[in-house]
């Protein structure tokens, strides 16, 4: 049958189409340019200032600018005192080492936790790291982090929206208990700040300690394959840009022992908002994902985020305690005469920013705490300040060091210099992020600190180098037993690891001072190296949270169990520390004042610490593996004692004034002493 035309046409169609195909098969393949644009999309730019942190200050400040807001209290009045007697003891919660079976906030809200925290002894709730991480903008650059790099005024979406916080706020406010949390730390995560100023949007100029390069000395810098795959810069390329003049010479930041570790990064090749092609270098501190902002830059951008996130936080969000990170500033200028010795301009202008933000935390009715790891020769130059509380690190880590090694000296050591200082103990917060690992570097400041690190990270089995040891207390206290991950949950060593992990939580729970205790401490969560795409670390259970969230890092063994099966159980360990957290409040230790501490005999440590309305407070710890048997002098005549957590009495001398006690291997005990003086502290409302 013949071909209709309009077959005919189709057929010629496809013979030409095989014919072009054929020559296309034949002639060698070229890359097509794709179309550019000639600078950064502005709409781009508009919806990143949308979401970044500078850019949600002008709507939180014009909510106390030219208001009555500003006269209600004074940034210079100092009323640490009154958290302590409202708040002393504090339940420290890390949102993404907790399982639970939805959203943070709306879990924390349902759970008996909160129900129960007042008779567990504590007045206070603790939620860090909360805001928004760096994560979703890195996502191809880098694991997810452990919430420290934050990029926005927002919550992190794992944890909930707005209102579920505040659903959670008013809950703990009926309740009684405080709430608190940290403000964005002075290195943020790479989120659309970082952008922005890169693009060169001129709001942004001078947020981060950031300099273009100019481009007749991109040769030094290395080859990147994106604009935001940053790598930190080599240090002869570093020395060659401080010889140009485009970077200061030594910073006083890279001269501190105890400094995290940071330096100069450079980015790729960054399309700017004028169209220009520009590559930077910024500083960071931890990792190139971490820039750091620029306090003393003469715009003030930096200190307006950190006033804007002290509206939010305590204004708005009604937290009255504000943890303050801002150790990425200390040093971060350069160095000048440096002949009278160490002085406080070392560690500008971290320490101007600490008292500028403690002030404007003061001015909406919080509390201001500064909560990075700082050496314990800074204490009393911080608390000098407007800053309420410091966070204690140096006894911690001593104290591991004792268990450890069975060596109290440096515990010994530092207390003797917090009270050779004259530093007000009560103004220490004690605990805080302590469970996730320890942290050595306090310990530098002691004669021989490092062969001290050294001796320690060599009794765990740990590299002698590093200044960090992963494990939780329970892992520490297995370590020293000579237990491995394995046996530590075993029935038959329950009782001499609930010793020993009371006797390292013991020094925070019987000094004076803010106290923040973690759910992976009262339920021994022994602490492994482990970590996947979504969660840095395991995970604990929240309360009567069944398996772990699916495709999140497994849960850690538990030597004492659960929180809800401990509850149930009378002598549990958490009922023992809640005993503890229960006297601390009502003899006001947290106010207290440490007297006298005594280094005998070997491997034992004593600490007296005299009560509010009278009386005494006597901790007696032995890191030794061996029974020992102590014999203290008492600041003055006593008639009465008691045993805090045994309840009996234990034995005076025939004048009362010297007390005898017997201490079982790595134990701690906790003594009143004429506990009959006291007046209960039923605690004020803040």
């Amino acid at each position: 049958m013949p071909l209709t035309l309009h077959a005919k046409i189709l057929a010629r169609i496809l013979a030409l189409t095989l014919v072009v195909l054929s020559l296309m098969a034949c002639t060698p393949r070229r890359e097509v340019a794709q179309p550019s644009l000639p600078r950064a999309a502005p709409g781009h730019l508009q919806w990143l200032e949308r979401q970044s942190l500078l850019g949600a200050a002008p709507d939180l400040t014009a909510q106390v600018s030219g208001s009555e807001l500003l006269w209600r209290n004074s940034g210079a009045t100092m009323r640490p005192h009154l958290l302590l007697e409202a708040a002393p003891n504090w339940l420290a919660l890390h949102p993404y080492s907790l399982a639970s079976n939805q959203v943070f906030f709306r879990a924390l809200s349902a759970s008996p936790l909160t129900k129960h925290m007042q008779q567990m002894g504590f007045q206070g709730l603790f939620i860090a790291p909360a805001g928004e991480r760096g994560d979703i903008w890195t996502k191809d650059l880098q694991p997810v982090s452990d919430g420290d790099n934050v990029v926005s005024l927002r919550f992190d979406a794992a944890l909930g929206e707005e209102g579920d916080f505040t659903r959670l706020a008013e809950q703990l406010e009926q309740k009684g208990i405080q709430i608190g949390g940290e403000l964005p730390p002075a290195a943020t995560g790479l989120g659309p700040d970082f952008f922005l100023q890169a693009r060169r949007a001129t709001r942004f100029d001078g947020l981060y300690a950031m300099l273009p390069v100019p481009q007749k000395d991109w040769h030094l810098l290395p080859e990147l394959p994106d604009e935001w795959e940053c790598l930190p810069l080599r240090p002869t390329v570093i020395e060659s840009l401080t010889t140009s003049g485009l970077l200061p010479p030594l910073l006083y930041r890279d001269r501190l022992p105890w400094a995290t570790p940071g330096g100069w990064a450079v980015t790729g090749e960054v399309r700017g908002a004028d169209g220009q092609n520009r590559r930077w270098v910024y500083r960071y501190q931890g990792h190139p994902l971490r820039p750091v902002l620029l306090w003393q830059d003469p715009s003030g951008r930096a200190r307006r985020i950190f006033s804007a996130a002290a509206i939010q936080h305590v204004g708005l969000q009604r937290q009255s305690l504000a943890g303050l990170r801002m150790e990425a500033l200390m040093g971060l200028d350069v160095t000048g005469d440096s002949s009278h010795g160490h002085n406080s301009d070392q560690y500008s202008p971290g320490l101007e920013a600490l008292d500028s933000t403690a002030r404007e935390i003061h001015r909406y009715g919080g509390w201001a705490m500064q909560d990075d790891v700082l050496p314990p020769s800074l204490t009393p130059t911080v608390l000098a300040g407007a800053t309420d509380f410091t966070r204690e690190a140096a006894v911690p880590a001593a104290a591991a060091l004792a268990l450890l090694c069975e060596d109290a000296g440096p515990l010994a050591d530092i207390m003797q210099r917090l009270l050779a200082s004259g530093v007000d103990q009560s103004r220490l917060a004690r605990g805080l992020h302590q469970w996730q690992a320890v942290d050595w570097r306090p310990l530098l400041d002691l004669p021989h600190g490092s062969e001290l690190i050294q001796k320690a990270q060599k009794a765990a089995g740990a590299t002698t180098q590093s200044m960090r040891l992963k494990a939780s207390p329970a892992a520490l206290a297995a370590l020293a037993l000579g237990l491995d991950v394995t046996a530590a949950p075993r029935s038959e060593y329950n009782a001499a690891l609930r010793q020993a992990v009371l006797l390292l939580l013991s020094w925070r729970l019987g000094l004076p001072g803010l106290a923040f205790i973690s759910p992976q401490e009262l339920t021994g969560a022994l602490a492994l190296d482990v970590s996947t795409a979504d969660h840095p670390f395991g995970l604990t259970p929240l309360w009567n949270a069944a398996g772990h969230i699916p495709g999140s890092a497994p849960p850690l063994p538990l030597v004492f169990g659960p929180l809800e099966m401990q509850w149930a159980d009378s002598g549990s360990f958490l009922h023992d520390v809640a005993r503890l957290l229960q006297n601390r409040q009502k003899y006001g230790l947290a106010t207290g004042k440490v007297l006298q501490t005594i280094h005998e005999p070997p491997g034992c440590l004593t600490v007296v610490s005299s009560l509010p309305s009278g009386g005494y407070w006597l901790l007696a710890a032995n890191f030794s593996s061996q029974p020992q048997k102590i014999s203290c002098a008492l600041p003055r005549r006593t008639t009465k004692t008691q045993d805090i957590l045994h309840g009996h009495a234990v034995t005076l001398d025939s004048n009362g004034h010297r007390l005898a006690l017997h201490l079982a291997p790595r134990q701690a005990r906790h003594i009143l002493l004429d506990p009959s003086r006291h007046i209960q502290h039923q605690g004020a409302t803040p």
